[in-house]
């Protein structure tokens, strides 16, 4: 049979095309298993490689040198019979393609540096890790472009990007970012890894419940002041019905006096008792009668909670009209606090003056914790009634709770 080196120039070129060809599915095969860290199938990999590489070595040796001046490998392989080399590079194609098959289909089956790398990248979130002294050791694409937004450069050193980002949330190109980091441990070296996430939708609404939050604020301040108006109100009209009444009874006394006879003393004193209360009712009828009824709602809140009250004076003459209501007001709130907060069973109302402030004290001993106390629920609403009086509260938590009414004297 015919040796290989008596074949015609082209018929071992196309043997050296072949070999050549199996020698870059070689390198390749054995590239793309490293980068997959599969050090297994680059080793198999070679196998094909070097005996293609070596064929093809032997082909080139011919052509340059012929077979009576070529090297003693390439003159045994040369005087093979022809038959002999398309058999053992079909045998290596045999070899080298199920190989080649198998990697890349490893490549998009497995989990793979590679496959992790596109995920990352395909994630709407930014993600990136890196080590103390600052390399990164990876980023995906949102990230990269969220360094390039705010820094001006792209992702090198993840210590100072850090330190850029170290805000929390930021906006970049219009939409709200929240920048994440923590620390891990990775084959016991320390990582930093951080996440930013697209929370503009989040960010919005919490905006939006903000302002509702706000404007529910104002809503019941507005109500408030509506009820106290409204109190206010149903108060001048009991007064003017009062007045109304006593007048009647005024006119009514009067035919009586003049119709009267002189001489029937009974009558003429049963008369003058009764000028005697109306005239005692219409010095009162502004100050004591609201007063009165004031007290007695209190009253029947504190026996309603079990609680006693304990007046040490009489609600100063000096408090205006609405700072009369404002100080009923407080006291309910007191009884409310006393009963509710510190399981109180009596509480007591004291007054205090100096040349500025009228002082109302509300002091209940129940259980009460020492401390700062939060201006919350009904003792923001009563702090924000006071202001607009000009006058303040201030509360105390110690051995007892005391609640404090000032009034400023000069209005």
């Amino acid at each position: 049979m015919t040796a290989l080196a008596l074949l015609p120039e082209l018929t071992r070129s196309f043997f050296s095309l072949w070999a050549l060809l199996l020698c870059v599915v070689g390198i390749f095969a054995a590239a793309l298993s490293v980068r997959q860290k599969q050090f297994g199938f680059a080793a198999l990999s070679l196998f094909p490689l070097c005996c293609a590489y070596l064929l093809w070595q032997v082909l080139f040796d011919l052509h340059l040198a012929g077979l009576a001046e070529c090297a003693a490998l390439s003159r045994l392989l040369g005087s093979l019979p022809w038959l002999c080399w398309p058999t053992a590079l079909a045998a290596l194609t045999a070899a080298a393609a199920p190989l080649l098959v198998r990697i890349i289909r490893n490549g998009k089956r497995s989990i793979t540096p590679a496959a992790v790398k596109l995920c990352l990248d395909q994630m709407p979130c930014g993600v990136c890790c890196w080590h103390d002294n600052g390399r990164v050791l990876f980023s995906n694409i949102c990230m990269n472009r969220l360094c390039v937004a705010l820094t001006g450069s792209p992702l090198l050193n993840g210590n100072s990007f850090y330190d850029r980002t170290s805000g929390g949330i930021l906006t970049v190109d219009g939409r709200v970012w929240r920048f994440a980091c923590r620390d891990m441990t990775f084959d016991g070296e320390r990582l930093h890894e951080m996440i930013a996430s697209d929370i503009t939708t989040e960010y919005a609404k919490t905006q939006a419940l903000e302002q509702d939050k706000a404007e529910l604020s104002r809503l019941k301040r507005r109500l408030q002041e509506y009820s106290l108006i409204m109190e206010d109100a149903v108060r001048r009209q009991e007064i003017l019905q009062a007045k109304v009444n006593i007048h009647d009874e005024m006119n009514r006394l009067m035919l009586s006096t003049m119709a009267a006879e002189k001489d029937d003393t009974q009558a003429l004193n049963r008369i003058f008792s009764l000028w005697e209360q109306n005239a005692l009712l219409l010095c009162m009828q502004a100050d004591d009668t609201q007063d009165q009824k004031a007290v007695t709602r209190v009253h029947e809140l504190a026996d309603a909670l079990g609680i006693g009250l304990i007046w040490s004076g009489d609600v100063p003459p000096a408090l205006t009209e609405k700072q009369r209501a404002l100080f009923f007001t407080a006291a309910q709130e007191a009884v409310i606090n006393a009963a509710k907060h510190a399981e109180a069973k009596t509480l007591e109302i004291a007054f205090t003056e100096d040349e500025t402030t009228l002082c109302c004290d509300f002091i209940n001993g129940g259980n009460v914790t020492a401390g700062d106390v939060n201006f919350v629920g009904g003792l923001a609403n009563l702090a924000l009634l006071a202001g607009e009086q000009g006058a303040f509260i201030r509360a105390k938590a110690d051995k007892a709770f005391t609640l404090s009414l000032h009034f400023p004297k000069n209005g």
